[in-house]
């Protein structure tokens, strides 16, 4: 016993060792997001790619639709997913003070991004200069109206730390021209339709010449447009608006099809945040204000970096393909490293216990294969007789008087939608009942087998019996591409017993086998 336990216990060093060869630090980062917009699925999609180059990071994702109470709540349950680093964008600049404060005094590093709160407890806040945002469209918007004029402002979500500093930077480079007057003034929440509803509001109390508006972001400049165009004002109005995102329908492209003006970017720089937070988790030098550089989109360069995004996206699309070649080459060394361990730790058993071993592996063999065989068998006679019963009820309906076909075709269809979606209730209620039989069905729907059987074949050109196991089989197929659940698990949920039946019967319908399906 004392050399059993040595080997024993050196099998398992190598085992450990192989199966800690290479990991990375694993860290998970929480992502409350205070809306869901084009801009914020690009930092999304940034952020993940970086994850590429950063093994062991898992990224938990949670956005509060513009909802400060459910961004509360979201928090809370990043948090007690246990979380080791919070990156947050809060909602509005008063309202999540506390809740992030009281991650951050629990030991939870907070990176705030994009806006803040009115609390200096964070690790370190990352976002572009929005007051200098609002100053350079400012003297821009001034530079293309001559001067003067009057202009309308939109601002962004009351409260939130953004629609503020572009207010102030605005207004700041507005106040530097005497003859160009802000005439209007409201807030939006950032959206395309708050935008249109601000405006229509500065219209109903302001009716004169506008030159030019300025929306706190691109949707809400868009928005401004919409109702100008809509009230038939002066076409020559310009639009000047934040974000300036590449995607199609958005701030580049939108400048260069003269939608707008100009735009100012407002950078989204996933990786560099990404890589922030992994410098806080392992302990690095880090920088506790970290500035994004912005610069004014016109028409004249909007084209050029329209064409640079494209090439942008090539490269990424070629990253995602490589990393996911990587992926399945860097599961093939590790799979390769656990059959080494699992080879050596099986030699030193086979050299001990070799026939014991053998005797119960083929013994279970043989049993497993017997059961799976019997029951397969079982299935398979007990599918034979329903088919022969249905063959048998087909030839009896053959015989009826050709007008009683008719009369009662014609009631059972009266009904055929409700009796469909009630069969189909039925059937999918039990389909894991691997005995569920016709009668079963029959009597929930209080009719006869022959009943059933006419009422069915009539409205749908099958047996009640092709009908079941078309439903089971495609229920399975659902199963295979949407959950993690194994082959033999679908097979038992659909209400197969026999795995090896249900494969059969899968490859039959459907021309391929059930695991050319389950990707998981």
């Amino acid at each position: 016993m004392t050399v059993l336990r040595r080997l024993l216990m050196t099998a398992t060093t190598i085992l450990s060792v192989l199966s800690c060869a290479g990991r990375a630090d694993e860290y998970v980062i929480g992502i409350s997001q205070c809306s869901e917009d084009s801009w914020r699925q690009k930092l999304k999609e940034e952020l993940e790619m970086a994850t590429y180059f950063n093994d062991g990071v898992t990224l938990l994702f949670a956005s509060a639709n513009d909802d400060s109470q459910l961004q509360q709540h979201q928090i809370d349950s990043l948090a007690a997913s246990g979380i080791d680093l919070l990156i947050v964008s809060p909602n509005q600049y008063d309202l999540m003070s506390d809740e992030i404060d009281k991650i951050y005094d629990a030991g939870i590093p907070v990176i705030m991004f994009d806006r803040k709160t009115n609390s200096s407890k964070y690790t370190s806040f990352v976002r572009a200069d929005n007051c200098q945002i609002g100053e350079m469209i400012g003297h821009y918007l001034a530079e293309k109206i001559g001067g003067k004029g009057n202009v309308i402002e939109i601002g962004g979500l009351k409260e939130s730390s953004p629609a503020q500093e572009r207010h102030e930077g605005f207004a700041k480079a507005i106040g530097q021209y005497p003859e160009i007057k802000i005439v209007g003034f409201e807030y939006g929440d950032w959206t395309e339709d708050s935008g249109e509803e601000a405006m229509n509001l500065i219209l109903q109390k302001y009716h004169g010449k506008i030159d030019a508006v300025f929306g706190g972001n691109d949707r809400m400049a868009v928005g401004a447009r919409n109702a100008i165009r809509k009230a038939g004002l002066d076409n020559e109005i310009l639009y000047f608006g934040v974000d300036a995102l590449p995607f199609p329908g958005n701030g580049i492209c939108q400048v260069a099809d003269t939608i707008l003006t100009a735009s100012a970017i407002y950078p989204t720089r996933g990786d560099e945040l990404l890589l922030l937070a992994l410098d806080i988790l392992r302990g690095k030098d880090f920088a506790r204000d970290v500035i994004m550089q912005s610069s004014i989109v016109t028409h004249e360069n909007a084209e050029i970096l329209l064409l640079q995004y494209e090439e942008v996206v090539r490269q990424s699309n070629y990253l995602k393909m490589m990393y996911s070649q990587a992926g399945a080459m860097h599961d093939s060394i590790k799979l390769q490293q656990i059959i080494i361990g699992i080879i050596l730790l099986s030699l030193i058993v086979i050299v001990i216990l070799l026939s014991f071993y053998i005797r119960a592996f083929v013994q279970k063999k043989n049993l497993y294969e017997n059961l799976q065989a019997e029951k397969e068998k079982v299935e398979r006679q007990r599918d034979e007789l329903e088919e022969q019963r249905d063959r048998l009820i087909e030839l009896s309906i053959t015989g009826h008087n050709e007008d009683e076909e008719t009369e009662q075709a014609g009631k059972d269809v009266r009904g055929d939608s409700a009796f469909i979606q009630k069969f189909t209730q039925v059937v999918e209620q039990k389909m894991d009942d691997p005995e569920l039989s016709v009668e079963d069905i029959s009597s929930e729907l209080y009719m006869s087998r022959v009943q059933l059987y006419r009422r069915v074949k009539t409205l749908t050109g099958k047996s009640p019996v092709e009908m079941i196991r078309q439903m089971r089989l495609a229920k399975a197929d659902k199963l295979l591409s949407e959950t993690s659940l194994n082959i033999s698990e679908i097979a038992y949920r659909v209400g197969f017993s026999s795995a090896s039946y249900f494969t059969k019967c899968y490859r039959d319908y459907f021309n391929k086998l059930p695991r050319e399906t389950h990707k998981i």
